[in-house]
C-alpha cells in the first residue's frame, strides 16, 4: 500500500511539474522572423534607462562591488527608508508620531494608520545605523578624479523633514541640497518622496493628499530657486488604490509644480502555485505590455506630457529564472522604442535581495541567528547576466529604426523583439526570442536581404523556470554561429548578432544643441531654428508612430499643427547635416 501511495504521489508531482511547464501561448510550428532595417532613421540611446538601485557604500567590499558594477545611476536613498531619512545624522528615523489619522477613499473616511515598518525604523535610529552618504561621497570623489565626472544621481527627498509649516521655505530641504553640493555631488533630479500614495509611507506631518501637494509645491519652488534647471517628480500610482483612489488626479490638477512623474512597476506572479503557473510565465513573457499599461492606463491618463521616471521596476516570476530574464530584456527593448516616454529607469535592485543581480546565501551570525548576505566570491543571477548583456548591447549606441515581422504572443507583444544598434563602427541586432521554438531569423537592410557574415552569440534556456548562476567574470554569452550561414534564434534566448559587413546609410545624427525648438511645450505653434542653413525635411508623428505632417525648410521654420489635439508628438529632422528626433509637447 505504501508503495502505491508513493507511486501515486510521484506521478502527481510529475504531472504538476509538467503542468507548470506548459508554454502559455499558441504559435505556428513553422514560425520565422524577419527584421526590416531602415538605416536612414537613427536616434541616440538614452543610457539613463540602464540605471539601477544600488546601496551599501561604506566598507571596502561594498565599494569594490560598486566600482565593479560602474552604475549608470545611483538612487539615494531608495525605498520606504528615503521617506524617513535624516540627512544630518545619515540615519533612518521617525518624523512625526508613530500613528496618525488620515482620510481614506472617495468618502474621506477617517482612519488611523501606523507608520509602515515602524519597528525597523526605531531599530535603525536606536543603533545609529548609517545609510551611507560618507561612503557614497568617497566613491563619487574617486569617480570624479578618474573619469572627470561624478555619478549621475537620483535623489529622493524626505517630504516630512521641513515640518508642518508649508510656507517656511523648506529649510531642511535647502540645507540638504547645500550639503550635497558641498560634498561635490550634482543635484539635478529629485524625487519628492517615495510611494507617498501609500498612507504608511506618509506621516503625521503630511497625512493627506492635500498636505503632500502643499509640501511638494513648496519644495519644488525652493529647489528651483536654488537652481532653475533642477527637475522634480511626483510619485503616481500604477494601479488602482482603495486608500487614495483619486491620488493621481489630485496631484495632477496643477501640472506646473513638477517636471516628471515617478512610477514603480513590478511585473510578476508566483509559478510555484500550480493553479496559476501558466499565468505567471505568461505575465513575465509579456512584461512589456504590463509595464506599458502601468503607464498608459494611469500616469498618462492625468499627465500625458510628463516624462516617466521608472525609479523602481523589475520582472520576476518566482525568481531569477529564464522567463524573468527574458521579460526583463524585452522591457529594455520596449523602453528603447519609447524614449519619448521613458526618461529614466532604475532596476530594483542590484545588491539587495529583491531581483538581485547577485547570488545570496544564509549564514549563522555570532549570536547563532540565521541571516542573509551576498555570497562571495560573487556569482551572477540570471538578472545579473541579462543586465550585463543588455548593457553590452545598448549602452553608448545609436539606435537604428527597424520592425520585426513575426507572430504575436498576445496583442501588442511579438514573439521576437529586436533593436538594431551601431557602436564603434559595428552594427548589431539585439534580439529576444520569447517563443518556445528555434526561429529562423532573416535580416533586410533598406529592402535588401543581408546575406553577409555574422557573429551570433546568445544565452538560451531549455525550460521557462531554469535558473543559472555563474561567476562574476564569466561571459554569459556563448557562440551560436559565425560566418555567412543562415541565422536561427534558439528558443527562450537573448541574442546579440553582429552584422559584420552591414552597409548602412551614412547619414549622421545631428546633436541636440545644433537644433533649437521653442516654445516647447506649446499651444500648437512652435519654431525650429538650425545652426546650419541647409535644406531640411521635417516630419511630425503621433505618439503611435503615425505621420501627421511634413514639409521642408531652410535654417528656420514656424510650424503650426494641423491637428488640434493635445499630447506628445515626435518631430524628425533630416538633411545634409544628418538626422535628429525631438519630443514636442502640445498642451
Amino acid at each position: 500500500m505504501l508503495q502505491k501511495v508513493l507511486v501515486f504521489c510521484f506521478t502527481m508531482l510529475i504531472s504538476v511539474m509538467v503542468f507548470a511547464q506548459d508554454y502559455p501561448f499558441s504559435l505556428p510550428s513553422d514560425m520565422e522572423a524577419t527584421i526590416n532595417i531602415t538605416s536612414t532613421s537613427k536616434e541616440e540611446f538614452n543610457n539613463l534607462l540602464l540605471g539601477t538601485n544600488t546601496h551599501h557604500f561604506t566598507t571596502t567590499v561594498e565599494k569594490d562591488l560598486i566600482n565593479k558594477l560602474k552604475p549608470i545611476t545611483i538612487r539615494f536613498p531608495h525605498g520606504l527608508w528615503s521617506n524617513w531619512y535624516d540627512w544630518r545624522r545619515d540615519v533612518t528615523r521617525l518624523f512625526g508620531t508613530e500613528s496618525f489619522e488620515y482620510e481614506q477613499g472617495v468618502n474621506k473616511t477617517i482612519k488611523t494608520k501606523t507608520v509602515d515598518l515602524l519597528e525597523s525604523i526605531k531599530t535603525f535610529d536606536r543603533l545609529n545605523i548609517k545609510v551611507g552618504i560618507d561612503g557614497l561621497t568617497s566613491l563619487n570623489t574617486t569617480r570624479k578624479s578618474t573619469t572627470g565626472r561624478g555619478f549621475d544621481m537620483m535623489w529622493t527627498f524626505n517630504m516630512s523633514a521641513d515640518g508642518t509649516d508649508f510656507n517656511n521655505g523648506c529649510p531642511e530641504t535647502i540645507a540638504r541640497y547645500d550639503d550635497l553640493i558641498a560634498r561635490g555631488f550634482e543635484v539635478k533630479v529629485v524625487e519628492m518622496g517615495n510611494e507617498c500614495f501609500y498612507p504608511g509611507q506618509r506621516s503625521s506631518i503630511i497625512p493627506n493628499v492635500e498636505d503632500y501637494i502643499a509640501r511638494a509645491k513648496s519644495m519644488s519652488a525652493s529647489l528651483k530657486a536654488k537652481d532653475p534647471n533642477i527637475k522634480v517628480s511626483v510619485p503616481l500610482l500604477r494601479r488602482d488604490s482603495w486608500a487614495n483612489p483619486n491620488w493621481n488626479s489630485d496631484l495632477t490638477e496643477d501640472l506646473t509644480y513638477f517636471d516628471a512623474v515617478t512610477v514603480h512597476t513590478y511585473v510578476g506572479s508566483d509559478p510555484d502555485d500550480s493553479s496559476n503557473s501558466n499565468e505567471a510565465y505568461s505575465t513575465a513573457l509579456t512584461a512589456r505590455k504590463h509595464l506599458g499599461n502601468s503607464i498608459y492606463d494611469y500616469a498618462h491618463q492625468v499627465a500625458p506630457n510628463k516624462p516617466i521616471w521608472l525609479t523602481e521596476w523589475g520582472v520576476k516570476s518566482g525568481g531569477p529564472n529564464a522567463v524573468s530574464a527574458l521579460g526583463m530584456a524585452d522591457c529594455y527593448i520596449f523602453m528603447s522604442q519609447n524614449q519619448n516616454v521613458f526618461e529614466r529607469a532604475n532596476w530594483f535592485s542590484v545588491n539587495g535581495k529583491l531581483n538581485s543581480h547577485y547570488v545570496w546565501e544564509t549564514y549563522i551570525s555570532p549570536s547563532g541567528v540565521e541571516r542573509p548576505r551576498i555570497k562571495y566570491p560573487l556569482e551572477k543571477t540570471l538578472f545579473g547576466s541579462a543586465y550585463e548583456i543588455i548593457r553590452w548591447a545598448l549602452e553608448n549606441t545609436t539606435l537604428i529604426e527597424s520592425d520585426v515581422q513575426v507572430p504575436n504572443l498576445v496583442d501588442g507583444v511579438k514573439s521576437v523583439n529586436a533593436r538594431v544598434v551601431t557602436k564603434d563602427g559595428k552594427t548589431s541586432v539585439f534580439v529576444v526570442n520569447l517563443s518556445n521554438q528555434d526561429v529562423p531569423f532573416h535580416v533586410n537592410i533598406d529592402g535588401v536581404p543581408y546575406t553577409e557574415s555574422t557573429v551570433h552569440k546568445a544565452i538560451s534556456f531549455s525550460t521557462m523556470d531554469e535558473e543559472r548562476a555563474m561567476g562574476i567574470d564569466v561571459n554569459p554569452l556563448t557562440l551560436i554561429s559565425e560566418g555567412s550561414q543562415s541565422i536561427t534564434l534558439p528558443k527562450f534566448s537573448i541574442n546579440i548578432i553582429e552584422l559584420t559587413n552591414a552597409s548602412l546609410s551614412s547619414s549622421k545624427i545631428v546633436k541636440q544643441n545644433e537644433v533649437r525648438i521653442y516654445p516647447n511645450p506649446n499651444k500648437g505653434v512652435f519654431n525650429i531654428k538650425l545652426k546650419h542653413g541647409d535644406d531640411t525635411q521635417y516630419r511630425i508623428y503621433s505618439i503611435n508612430g503615425v505621420e501627421i505632417q511634413k514639409g521642408n525648410f531652410v535654417s528656420s521654420k514656424e510650424i503650426r499643427f494641423e491637428t488640434n489635439q493635445t499630447g506628445i508628438y515626435i518631430l524628425k529632422l533630416e538633411g545634409a547635416q544628418g538626422v535628429s528626433t525631438h519630443k514636442i509637447v502640445v498642451n
